[in-house]
């Protein structure tokens, strides 16, 4: 499996949700009613454009290699709004630093945000693969397939994972995709593979 196409993406995109206002009327005294509008369990713009910034923020510090400041911009940005990218980009943090169970907790409550999201679920796997468990790596693969099927990339590795539990046909399948998808590797870790069976 060293030779599996190792990816971690930034997700710099952010989902706002949207904004739910309720009217309540109260009686201070039962000669004058006021109308009173505000807002419930979401967010103000103010806090979503705040918890932008702050991904943007922790984007530039990951790019030049402060894990620990990228980390702490991340975690103001959930605490301000809560988003698949926020807990996206703080697993990507913690991928890096190694912690890949740290890792896995914060891509799965990016896919309680973004739940059709490849990316996360190819980091999931990713991360799975660093804890040597190729069981969960391989759901993880194939649900990442499922929703970008056409990511040559996620192929390639769901080809690698295959071929290295005994998943032969499978594999070669992965990989002809692969190919078709351009990954140049693909070709020849196919050919090895053909050798096999």
């Amino acid at each position: 499996m060293s030779h599996i196409v190792r990816r971690l993406c930034l997700k710099r995109s952010f989902q706002c949700s949207s904004h739910f206002q309720m009217t309540a009327v109260i009686k201070p005294t039962p000669q004058i009613t006021r109308k009173q509008t505000f807002l419930t369990s979401t967010p103000r713009l103010d806090r979503v454009s705040d918890a932008e910034e702050q991904i943007r923020i922790g984007t530039d510090y990951l790019n030049k290699g402060s894990l620990d400041m990228a980390m702490h911009s991340y975690h103001k940005s959930v605490q301000l709004a809560p988003s698949g990218a926020g807990y996206f980009n703080i697993g990507v943090c913690y991928f890096q630093m190694g912690k890949h169970k740290d890792a896995i907790k914060s891509f799965e409550r990016s896919i309680e945000y973004t739940p059709n999201s490849a990316d996360a679920h190819t980091n999931i796997a990713n991360s799975y693969l660093m804890l040597k468990d190729t069981t969960n790596a391989i759901k993880h693969l194939e649900k990442a397939s499922n929703f970008n099927p056409l990511d040559g990339e996620v192929q390639y590795n769901l080809a690698c994972v295959y071929e290295a539990v005994g998943r032969l046909k499978e594999a070669e399948t992965r990989f002809e995709r692969a190919e078709l998808l351009g990954i140049d590797k693909a070709a020849s870790a196919l050919e090895k593979l053909k050798k096999k069976l």
